[in-house]
């Protein structure tokens, strides 16, 4: 198979009193809400791609959202920037500037404080760091309690600035006590008083007594004070919620589900259900909403709640909005559902089905999905009653692609006429007839067929994936050199680097790096050369393609390319081991040239590969190239020195200094320091013969300074 590479003021995040969780893949890269964290998956709707890039890439298509996807290079020919998968950079991506903020001076709280005439000392609160119970005990509920305290035409002057200072006492976490203490002079029969209630229930929730704050809330949510019932009554919901969680959270912050009081949980439920009914449109509806997904999640009752997201997701006004509820969403479905997937359909959540069913088709430690054909054929319905066929048939024509049934992708699926711009159901469909073709090993077919889809393509995230299925094709067909021929259609500079560290000959290293289309491209083929001429043993062609990276000017510098630094060939030996002298690499390649056993000369081509590292290196590129990956891997890859090699012939060579041959012991069985693992290429060297080189060291060469100098063996 082809396929195998790898709001209200309470609650304006659902899940910032659960503990944090991660679920679909990668988590050690930037975190995915974040603006500048953008999708790292393939423009397809693909198993392997994180849930949310395919749940995003879904609905956004579906409202016309604007994608957060990776810009496009000015010039992809000069560029190995474009790929699919996490980009480190992302991380230091500078926030974009925020709109122009009100003045502290001029915001409805400062401007409340006033009216008020209180102290504003106390406000200074972090909402950020707030979380679980607390997160509501923030500058917004403050202004919103001082909104309802200024609306109320029954309250005196002083009875408002008495409620307005308790109120900010119980921001820095003034008790129950010492509120009920604060408001002590109020009259009895005033208004005032079911503040004063209010205030005091709240106190009892955010200290964790939710009995004596179910009491409160439940006698306020009778209050003829409009603002008062219908907060009371939120209020009620959220004490049943944070009670039903109370116990299900362990010493180190581990949520456990199981642990979830079912009989507190039902009852917020209710307690959300009937809010929402006298409250459609409520202060707190989003947030009861929200809660009801919570409730929802802890009840484990996943059919519901997946009609719930289905219909929150539809329902987001904006691209950041719907972002924010895909996180939620694949934190609870995504975490759950990890390891034991979805396999049937929920009947009132189509999208929700598809992308969990999705999942399910991720390959195993077998290369074999979870969803099998009967469990797939169980779910079609859902599909068929919401008009939702077309992803039924996504999840078909993936579960053959994934069981290797190659031929019924065949039949299924038409190749394109045309292609509608950033259709990622339409173009995912075309992509599996290409993977089939693949799959069956009908390279000259796929290979015109994905230089057809890439003409048809209007994305440029869709050209780019394209031309790593077509570098593929081409690299299985033995075919590299098209890849490079003038009118080839794979242009991205990382495809073509990747195929040159890999495949191409030694003739077509040569041709690059005279005539690739830019100083990237040659300096990429050069230096590729360079090492190989080198690990090869080529050292007559090593020192005339030397000569080649004078025509590449201005030189390529810079961390993009600090794996291609040609400078690396100016070595000059100063840099090789203190005591032992070495000439520059040149000089040392000219004397390899006339004798390629020439011992000083082999200890310093080592030194030179010791002390720079330099190799063909495979690992800085090779995340995000889909099939290509699969295609150039090589059991031994070209490019990778071998220092051992090097010590050893001079160790058995009878013409070799003692200078040389101690040297080369030394350095042979410093290779195994301090891990006793090979840190010199080649083939590992059992224990047994690096005692022997410590033992020849020290008897053969006691006066050397090397042999003064090694202690151990490893």
């Amino acid at each position: 198979m082809v396929r195998k590479t790898p709001l209200a003021f309470a609650l304006c995040s659902l899940l910032v009193a659960a503990p944090q969780v991660f679920a679909s893949f990668d988590m050690e890269d930037c975190k995915w809400s974040d603006d500048s964290c953008l999708l790292k998956g393939t423009p397809t709707f693909n198993p392997e791609n994180d849930s949310r890039d395919n749940l995003l890439r879904l609905l956004s298509q579906e409202k016309s959202f604007a994608l957060p996807v990776q810009s496009m290079p000015a010039d992809i020919t000069r560029s190995r920037d474009f790929y699919f998968a996490y980009h480190p950079q992302w991380d230091d991506i500078a926030p974009q500037p925020a709109a122009a903020q009100v003045s502290a001076e001029d915001s409805p709280l400062s401007r409340q404080i006033a009216e008020l005439n209180i102290s504003a000392d106390e406000i200074n609160v972090n909402d950020v760091e707030l979380e679980n119970r607390h997160v509501s005990n923030n500058t917004a509920s403050v202004s919103a309690f001082f909104a309802a305290l200024l609306a109320d035409s029954t309250l005196t002057a002083n009875q408002r600035q008495a409620l307005a200072q308790a109120r900010t006492g119980l921001l820095s976490g003034a008790t129950r006590e010492q509120i009920e203490s604060s408001l002590a002079t109020l009259p009895a029969d005033s208004p005032a008083q079911s503040y004063k209630s209010y205030l005091a229930a709240a106190a009892s929730f955010y200290a964790g007594d939710y009995a004596s704050a179910e009491q409160d809330f439940a006698q306020l949510a009778k209050s003829d004070r409009p603002w008062l019932a219908e907060t009371a009554q939120y209020m009620l919901i959220r004490a049943a919620l944070n009670k039903s969680s109370q116990n299900s959270v362990g010493e180190y912050g581990d949520f456990d589900i199981t642990k979830i009081n079912r009989e507190d949980a039902s009852q917020a439920q209710t307690l959300a259900q009937a809010y929402l009914q006298h409250y459609p449109q409520g202060l707190y509806a989003a947030s009861s909403h929200g809660m009801l997904r919570r409730i929802n999640w802890y009840l484990q009752a996943w059919p519901q709640l997946a009609g719930l997201y289905e219909q929150t997701l539809q329902q987001s006004a904006d691209a950041q909005q719907l972002r924010e509820i895909v996180i939620e969403y694949d934190n609870v479905y995504g975490m759950t559902f990890y390891e034991q997937s979805v396999v049937e359909a929920f009947p009132d959540a189509p999208l929700v089905s598809y992308i969990e069913l999705l999942r399910a088709l991720r390959l195993n430690n077998n290369n074999k999905p979870t969803l099998t054909q009967a469990q797939l054929d169980a779910s079609k319905p859902v599909f068929e009653q919401s008009q939702k066929l077309p992803l039924w048939r996504d999840l078909q024509l993936n579960l053959w692609l994934a069981t290797g049934n190659y031929a019924a992708i065949i039949s299924a699926v038409t190749p394109a006429q045309k292609l509608p711009a950033h259709d990622t159901l339409a173009f995912s469909e075309q992509v599996l007839f290409g993977e089939a073709l693949m799959g069956q090993q009908k390279w000259t077919t796929a290979r015109d067929f994905w230089q057809t889809l890439l003409k048809l393509s209007q994305d440029n995230e869709q050209q780019q994936y394209v031309q790593a299925k077509l570098a593929a094709t081409l690299v299985y067909s033995g075919d590299v050199a098209a890849i490079f021929a003038p009118e080839s259609a794979v242009t991205n500079l990382r495809f073509r680097s990747q195929v040159l560290k890999t495949q191409a000959t030694p003739e077509l290293l040569r041709q690059q790096a005279v005539h690739g289309p830019n100083n990237e491209e040659r300096t990429i083929a050069l230096h590729t050369l360079l090492v190989r001429d080198l690990t090869e043993h080529r050292f007559d062609d090593w020192l005339n393609d030397r000569k080649l990276a004078s025509a590449i000017t201005p030189p390529v510098i810079g961390e993009a390319f600090d794996d291609v630094n040609l400078s690396i060939f100016d070595w000059n030996g100063d840099s090789a081991e203190s005591g032992y002298t070495c000439r520059s690499l040149n000089e040392t390649v000219t004397v390899l040239s006339k004798q390629a056993h020439d011992a000083h000369a082999l200890n310093c081509l080592g030194e030179f590969f010791r002390t720079t590292q330099t190799h063909v290196d495979l690992w800085k590129n090779s995340s995000g190239n889909d099939v290509l990956e699969s295609a150039i891997s090589r059991k031994k890859p070209f490019g990778q020195f071998d220092r051992q090699s090097y010590y050893q012939q001079v160790i058995t060579s009878p013409k070799a200094e003692v200078e040389d041959k101690s040297f080369a012991l030394y350095r042979a069985i410093m290779c195994y320091a301090p891990s006793g693992s090979n840190e010199c290429g080649g083939e590992e060297v059992d224990k047994l013969q690096r005692k022997g080189w410590f033992t020849q060291l020290k008897t053969q060469y006691p006066g050397s300074p090397w042999a003064q100098k090694l202690k151990y063996y490893w």
